[in-house]
């Protein structure tokens, strides 16, 4: 029993033996459905280059039976509520009822309140072109990077992660994080530290679902980016932001629920509200973000092809590729972190 995490994906895999092993030693399971479509309507820094996982792991799998997104969220939501720390006594079910139609009314227009859609960063076409020119060197897109104060401190900091930490003391300027990361370190690296959303984790429910929503969206980027016989690099790095732009969504989510929650005066929801919000809305909300980014047509014909929640055999390469690679996220996260405490769905 507690090797199955997600038991489908492993048959769906060429590395198969290497899923295999992390399943088996995994406690948590995420229930499949044929066609990987949801019950309900519609971090790591390191992880975001995909270490951990072998070349070839989110090879095209084809037609499979995969998790439904909301076995996946409510594993992270479950384990997001029993990190957080104590919250006030919630509202009545009035209140609660109240904030969860002013969330649903916010995220239906969520392009008309531009404060939670992220703008366009600056430097996404630049970066993108240097990211997918082979003769790019690493100090010709760190000089991209240095432009932005901020970029490169999210750069800094996956230097200082866990995966690149070097004895010497911690990496401090950017000239070191390149020769740390290297050419092809820095160009699996850079969209994510780019696209990095601001999370204060204050320890209170929405900050600690917002980490592990962002934690997810690194590892199943990593996963997306991983090579594969016959994709080309860019592809690789269209699925790559495809990912990063679906945890921006749901971020986006988690951010309109804590506002609106908080006027409200209703305390926190309860898990099943907030797995049921993200599991309806952060694709659209994506959605919403990758269109007002002006991203390419193939990025943003994956992302409608998510965002309507079509089965696995009706998606095309680059939408399946990050959905098995959010499959496989949660795999490893569960396997390295374990079950909710309490089970998922608990309030």
């Amino acid at each position: 029993m507690s090797w199955v995490v997600i038991l489908a994906v492993a048959a769906a895999l060429a590395s198969g033996g290497w899923l295999l092993a992390r399943m088996r030693r995994g406690r948590a399971r995420l229930a499949p459905v044929a066609g990987g479509a949801p019950a309900s309507a519609p971090g790591e820094a390191a992880a975001a280059d995909g270490e951990g996982a072998p070349a070839g792991a989110a090879d095209d799998p084809g037609p499979a039976m995969l998790p439904a997104e909301r076995a996946i969220l409510e594993q992270l939501c479950g384990r997001a509520a029993a990190s957080a720390r104590p919250a006030p006594p919630g509202g009545d079910g009035d209140l609660q009822a109240a904030a969860e139609a002013a969330a649903v009314e916010t995220l239906a227009g969520i392009r008309a309140h531009p404060r939670y859609v992220p703008r366009r960063p600056q430097l996404l076409p630049q970066l993108t072109r240097a990211i997918n020119d082979p003769g790019a060197s690493a100090q010709s897109i760190a000089a991209i990077l240095a432009q932005d104060p901020a970029l490169a401190g999210n750069l800094l900091r996956v230097a200082n992660s866990a995966m690149y930490a070097r004895r010497g003391g911690p990496v401090e300027h950017l000239e070191r994080a390149v020769a740390l990361l290297g050419t092809d370190g820095l160009r699996r690296t850079a969209m994510a530290a780019l696209l990095q959303p601001v999370i204060a984790d204050d320890g209170s429910l929405f900050a600690r679902c917002a980490t592990l929503l962002w934690r997810h969206t690194l590892q199943s980027a990593g996963f997306a980016l991983q090579p594969a016989p016959g994709v080309a690099r860019d592809d690789l790095h269209s699925a790559q932001l495809l990912a990063l732009v679906c945890g921006l969504g749901a971020v986006v989510v988690v951010q309109v629920m804590r506002d609106s929650w908080g006027k409200g005066g209703a305390g926190v929801p309860g898990v099943d509200t907030m797995v049921s919000l993200l599991d309806a809305w952060s694709m659209r909300c994506a959605r919403a973000i990758s269109a007002d980014w002006g991203l390419s047509e193939r990025v943003r014909q994956a992302m409608d092809q998510l965002a309507d929640d079509l089965p696995d055999d009706a998606l095309g390469p680059l939408a399946r590729r990050v959905r098995m690679g959010r499959a496989l996220a949660a795999g490893q996260m569960l396997d390295t972190d374990g079950p909710a405490p309490g089970g998922a769905g608990q309030a």
